[in-house]
């Protein structure tokens, strides 16, 4: 039986959760303004950002499950793993989705590894495409290996952005900023690597207008996306996108 002193105790937990919660998404948006205007250099950036990211990950779980014994995320992967489990219960493997990686197809750049390694990386992919919404979860995991060996491999960085980004579509606002914060990094890191690779440009541009409502920020994704020539089918989805941009800045 429950009794009073259990009771207050777990409005006392949740409320400092709360506040942790308001304090993490907030520090997410300072370090990106202070990032911008440049007042951080990249690896205090990347190190606060992923602390945040895997902080803010472990108390909105809990808030959600009412479970406060939740231990510590430890690492970001963590939360890129706790937010695939909700494509279990949310609608969000269709559509945009769908379309852009069936025909953007996992082009990739020539791949530097060599030997076991590369085996298992390719095959890692090969396992990863073929479930990518069947069961983006697993694929989401799938990716995550990749990266362990891998860190610099751009079509897991970018897939594994583009699935979460459209696993938390139907989240709570708490998760769609956490998932706004993780993959436009991971996004960022890909083009980083590799400029010419249109799928990241792609997907971070129609992240950019879909998740987070930024139309200016979206637009010279958008653009690049279109000059680095993606598939004809792509191409004309990409011009409707811009197009809806344009309207957004317009209006």
């Amino acid at each position: 039986m429950i009794s009073e002193a259990d009771d207050a105790a777990e409005v006392v937990a949740r409320e400092e959760l709360s506040d942790e919660r308001q304090f993490l998404l907030q520090s997410l948006r300072d370090l990106d303004r202070e990032r911008e205007a440049g007042d951080i250099d990249e690896l205090d950036y990347a190190t606060l950002h992923d602390d945040y990211i895997a902080r803010a990950a472990n108390v909105i779980t809990q808030l959600d499950t009412g479970d406060y014994e939740i231990a510590k995320v430890s690492q970001p992967s963590g939360f890129k793993r706790k937010l695939a489990i909700v494509a279990l219960v949310v609608a969000c493997a269709g559509g945009i989705g769908w379309f852009m990686a069936t025909q953007l197809g996992q082009r990739l750049p020539g791949q530097s590894l060599s030997g076991g390694i590369a085996d298992s990386t390719a095959s890692l992919l090969t396992q990863a495409r073929a479930i990518n919404f069947s069961d983006p979860a697993k694929a989401v995991d799938l990716y995550s290996q990749v990266l362990t060996t891998d860190p610099d491999n751009i079509e897991a960085l970018t897939y594994r952005a583009w699935l979460i980004a459209l696993i938390s579509r139907d989240a709570t606002d708490d998760l769609k900023t956490l998932a706004f914060a993780s993959v436009t990094q991971d996004l960022g890191r890909a083009i980083s690597l590799d400029f010419n690779y249109p799928d990241a440009h792609c997907f971070l541009g129609i992240i950019r207008f879909r998740l987070a409502g930024d139309a200016e920020g979206a637009r010279p994704e958008l653009q690049i996306c279109q000059d680095l020539n993606p598939p004809a089918t792509v191409r004309g989805f990409v011009d409707s996108i811009i197009a809806e941009v344009e309207a957004a800045l317009a209006g």
